[in-house]
């Protein structure tokens, strides 16, 4: 039973122990998604977790867990076509964080490419709305796959925002001439991320 409901049709809250329950995981897996930032929880004035029903419906669509009754599957956003952003970058770990971040936060469909080379593959096949670009990888960099996108007609204007953990502010500027729209230094925001990925989808520039 859902520890609380608001009055006038509110929302319904469960605890991280009901939520491991209905996804099949523990209860410090769920604690982990709430620490890592994946999984919006609130506090209640004695400093219990309570998660949304709607919230957790969100995650459970995003990363493929079957959403309960208890849940409802209205409320959880599906990713919109005009909304796709792909991730260069070879360190896949952290390409997947940031991916799951973008589809549980802002509903965005996203695919990740590990090179340059595989990368060229993938933007003819995805046509993103957003590419976040790693700078440095072994194959091909950044730089090399951004001249590539731009002489693509139909790609040319693609926002790419770039993303490096090479702390240099001659690349910051390097970058900038190049003509990347964005640049975000490792380890990353995801706030600042997902605010300059909404941006840049807007047709803004970071």
């Amino acid at each position: 039973m859902a520890r609380k409901r608001q009055e006038g049709g509110g929302p319904t809250y469960f605890t991280t122990f009901q939520v491991a329950k209905f996804l099949g995981v523990s209860p410090p897996t769920v604690v982990n998604w709430v620490n890592s930032g994946l999984l919006v929880a609130h506090r209640t004035p004695g400093g219990h977790r309570r998660l949304r029903s709607e919230d957790v419906a969100m995650f459970a669509r995003a990363y493929n867990y079957p959403v309960p009754p208890q849940l409802g599957e209205s409320s959880a956003p599906e990713p919109s076509g005009g909304r796709r952003v792909m991730i260069v970058d070879d360190e896949r770990d952290f390409a997947q964080t940031v991916a799951d971040y973008l589809q549980l936060k802002g509903g965005y469909e996203v695919e990740v490419a590990d090179s340059g080379f595989s990368a060229g593959l993938t933007l003819a096949r995805f046509r993103p709305t957003v590419v976040l670009m790693d700078i440095l990888m072994p194959d091909m960099d950044g730089f090399e796959v951004l001249r590539m996108l731009r002489q693509d007609p139909e790609m040319r204007h693609t926002p790419v925002i770039a993303c490096t953990a090479y702390r240099d502010p001659a690349m910051e500027e390097r970058a900038r001439a190049e003509g990347f729209d964005g640049y975000l230094e490792k380890p990353i925001k995801f706030e600042t991320l997902l605010e300059l990925v909404e941006e840049s989808a807007r047709g803004g520039k970071g």
